[in-house]
């Protein structure tokens, strides 16, 4: 992985296929309709976004970037192409503890993208955020997301606290390292 670019926007992260940088309101369209029903139903959207909903969550995350916040989110772009396929982010909860969680819009699952981009994410958080612990909590009966948190090197490490997480049902806490 390489880092280029570190700034109060945010770096861009690029492997051989793939590139992580900071969505910013030129990638409001090619997001919003990324979303859809696989999407609302793992992250338990009350409904649809609208442009406007995504609008601001890149403000938000843009604001996080350069203040320093506790939010870093990328967009996932597949290089050859330029190909916006989804996003990973990560969110500090403690002193030393983050948590991951990453979507791939339809049309580019199981293709690898998310295992690769939560490596890739991974990476920049214990080298340049100096985090020690990564946290991926998903639904028990997701199970594509379960595959990819194993894939990229995270263990199952048991039931998710009701206090890691706002959704409702059962959830599994998978850990790095």
């Amino acid at each position: 992985m390489v880092a280029k670019g570190e700034s109060g926007r945010g770096p861009v992260l690029e492997d051989e296929f793939l590139r992580l940088r900071p969505l910013t309101i030129s990638d409001v369209k090619t997001w919003h309709e990324g979303e859809d029903e696989q999407i609302r139903k793992w992250f338990q959207f009350p409904r649809p976004s609208s442009p406007q909903d995504v609008t601001q969550a890149i403000q938000r995350w843009s604001r996080s970037w350069s203040e320093g916040g506790p939010v870093r989110n990328f967009g996932i772009w597949v290089r050859e192409g330029d190909i916006l396929v989804g996003g990973v982010e990560i969110r500090v909860r403690d002193e030393g503890v983050a948590y991951l969680s990453f979507q791939i819009f339809a049309g580019h699952r199981r293709r690898g993208h998310a295992s690769a981009a939560v490596r890739m994410a991974v990476d920049y958080a214990h080298s340049v955020l100096g985090l020690e612990r990564l946290v991926i909590i998903t639904d028990t009966k997701n199970t594509p997301s379960r595959g990819v948190a194993e894939a990229a090197g995270f263990r199952l490490d048991g039931p998710a606290d009701p206090a890691e997480h706002i959704e409702i049902g059962e959830m599994l806490r998978y850990v790095n390292p």
